[in-house]
């Protein structure tokens, strides 16, 4: 099991659906959300690459304190 870096949930990285490649390694998520929320305060996408509703989650996660788990789940 892997940690999701953003809410903590555990992630199953057998059949995960939502991963980031960064430096040499694999960053797994429970959700889009948190995916593009990791990406965007790492540098890699811009928040408005973000589409539909994970824009808007994305977008909420943002004005979120930064040690604060999103509203994902």
């Amino acid at each position: 099991m892997a940690k999701d870096p953003i809410c903590g949930m555990d992630v199953d990285e057998k059949g995960a659906e939502f991963m980031t490649h960064l430096e040499h390694e694999t960053f797994y998520f429970c959700s889009k959300a948190c995916q593009e929320r990791f990406e965007t305060e790492k540098g890699l996408i811009d928040p408005d690459q973000a589409k539909g509703w994970a824009k808007r989650v994305v977008s909420g996660i943002l004005k979120e304190p930064k040690n604060k788990p999103p509203k994902c789940h």
